[in-house]
């Protein structure tokens, strides 16, 4: 599982799902859409099939909006991007037979998650200690280091397919600094006994010592 969303990242980098649609998955394109409030029909779509859900981006025509709930496979309610997902949510505008795709960087995000989980010594098939991503308890700190680290991914991946690469290289630079940052300065809240509530924190690669 991820602990961050495409909607994560939008917030973040605006225009990502405009700009990087060759480091992207595209899940879904239709030119039927139709937008009535926030409600977001589509004859063309599966979005269940497309895997688009709560968190996804979606580009109606260039202009991105967020994914507040998939209502079924041809209906969605959608919003312009807001600060947070407790907000009201923000009509796009009515708009019919309009292009809607769907992009996404799941797969990098997965990648990065990994990596987070096995710097916190968190391993489902550690004999002595098996825990997973269930065990987090800091749910949004988790979500905002993903969303860094699949944005350093990102660009990295992106000026290395491009020629004109110093914007990206320095996006990605940065990145990696606010995540570094980040992962130094705020400790991640641990459940090591499955009550869901936290038991021990843990700093990202920071190694435990044990008594033997």
């Amino acid at each position: 599982m991820n602990f961050s969303t495409d909607r994560d990242l939008l917030l973040y980098e605006p225009t990502l799902f405009n700009d990087l649609p060759w480091v992207s998955q595209q899940r879904l394109s239709v030119t039927d859409g139709e937008i009535t409030g926030t409600t977001l029909t589509s004859a063309e779509a599966d979005f269940e099939l497309a895997q688009v859900d709560t968190g996804s981006v979606l580009l109606v025509g260039k202009r991105p909006v967020e994914v507040i709930a998939r209502v079924d496979s041809m209906m969605l309610t959608v919003s312009l991007p807001r600060t947070r997902t407790s907000d009201a949510a923000i009509p796009p505008g009515d708009a019919s037979s309009v292009s809607v795709v769907a992009r996404t960087f799941a797969p990098q995000a997965e990648l990065v998650c990994g990596s987070l989980l096995r710097m916190l010594g968190l391993d489902a098939d550690d004999p002595d200690e098996p825990l997973d991503a269930d065990a987090v308890v800091s749910l949004s700190l988790m979500a905002r280091l993903e969303s860094l680290g699949t944005l350093e991914r990102v660009f990295s991946s992106a000026a290395a397919l491009t020629g004109d690469n110093d914007a990206l290289l320095f996006k990605a630079a940065e990145y990696r600094r606010r995540l570094l940052e980040a992962s130094a300065r705020c400790p991640v809240q641990i459940d090591t006994t499955g009550d869901g509530l936290p038991d021990e924190k843990r700093y990202l690669g920071v190694g435990r010592l044990t008594r033997a």
